[in-house]
């Protein structure tokens, strides 16, 4: 006979990947690379903000100046991060489902990844 404690408690099973879509990683992978996009974006306006107000664009723009180049600007600093983002949004977006394959046909060899679940 079962105690009323041990009717209650949660079945736990382990369980594991199998299989993953390269199509719904690749989802997922966009929808989470486009919000890393967002932050990175974020992070290297309030690094420029920091740096300006240290200082430190003013005393680049005055060694660039001297050398006879054209200094550097928010809009540059911006325009520089938004290509590296895109940049790094379609690489991992890309990769990404081509890692699925590989996972799909690894996990046959070894086993797949195992998880518990109630």
């Amino acid at each position: 006979m079962t105690t009323e404690t041990e009717a209650k408690a949660p079945l736990r099973r382990w369980l594991m990947v199998a299989e993953v879509s390269p199509m719904s990683v690749l989802k997922v992978t966009l929808a989470l690379s486009l919000v890393a996009f967002v932050a990175w974006l974020i992070a290297v306006a309030v690094l420029y903000v920091a740096c300006e107000v240290a200082g430190v664009w003013d005393s680049l723009n005055a060694l660039i100046g001297g050398i006879g180049g054209d200094g550097i600007g928010f809009g540059l600093v911006m325009s520089l991060a938004v290509l590296m983002g895109a940049v790094m949004v379609v690489i991992n977006t890309l990769l990404a489902p081509v890692l699925a394959l590989v996972y799909n046909a690894v996990v046959h060899f070894v086993g797949g990844v195992e998880y518990s679940a109630e």
